[in-house]
């Protein structure tokens, strides 16, 4: 055999304990990795909720302010990853603009008033059960502090609806849309939502603030082509405070 071959595998066999041990004294010196736990969180959440509906034909709105809150249970699975559902009592709802913009917008055979006559008020709060299943991923900030991410499929049930503002005009011939008297037709409600926020964890729990937007893909009133509306769907801002308390 070569000696130059020989000489070779003798130094590589001889330097193998020498690299071994050096490898093993190395990893000596850093730090333990803890092992990750899988984690269970309960508790309960509660905010404001800024909504509007998306309707076709338009119809110029402001964000109407109201509030949703409801329990949460979240269960991280994998470093950063985990789960986080919800079952939320939320008010949605919108609140129109009136003016002869507006008016001409929304395609209706209804008279105008001149610039000093008084406009109409009009809002319409809806009452929703509401389901989001959501993906949560958290990336530490420090060893109490986490930025946290949510996005999933949202579903919801309509409960109920009521008339906030309802201020007639007095002195004109303007009269009411005629979806005024209408009633929401489509009881289901689904869409996505997705958002950030932060989350401070504590010896007594979660305490975790976060905003969301909600993009329905359902319509509350009935779209076909005979009907009032084209599309009809829940457009909705959520910030929310939860505390949770882990097991």
């Amino acid at each position: 055999m070569n000696k130059k071959v020989v000489f070779a595998l003798m130094s590589l066999l001889l330097g193998f304990p020498l690299f071994s041990q050096v490898t093993i004294s190395l990893d000596s010196l850093s730090p333990p990795q803890k092992p990750f736990k899988t984690e269970w969180s309960f508790g309960a959440n509660g905010g404001i909720t800024l909504s509007k509906i998306s309707f076709n034909p338009i119809i110029k709105q402001d964000m109407l302010l109201q509030y949703a809150g409801g329990l949460t249970a979240r269960y991280i699975s994998e470093k950063n990853v985990g789960i986080q559902v919800e079952l939320n009592y939320s008010l949605r709802g919108w609140k129109e603009k009136h003016d002869s913009i507006n008016i001409y917008k929304t395609g209706f055979p209804i008279s105008v008033p001149d610039d000093s006559m008084k406009l109409a008020k009009y809002s319409r709060s809806l009452s929703y059960l509401e389901l989001p299943i959501m993906t949560h991923i958290y990336f530490d900030m420090s060893s109490r502090m986490r930025i946290i991410f949510l996005l999933g499929p949202q579903l919801g049930y309509y409960l109920s609806e009521k008339v906030i503002d309802s201020e007639l005009t007095t002195g004109s011939s303007l009269s009411d849309p005629p979806y005024y008297e209408l009633k929401v037709q489509r009881k289901f409600d689904y869409g996505l939502t997705g958002g950030m926020g932060f989350e401070l964890r504590t010896g007594v729990g979660s305490f975790v603030i976060d905003g969301r937007y909600y993009f329905g893909l359902s319509d509350i009133f009935s779209n076909h082509k005979s009907d009032y509306f084209q599309a009809s769907s829940n457009q909705v801002i959520s910030v929310k405070l939860s505390y949770l308390f882990r097991k």
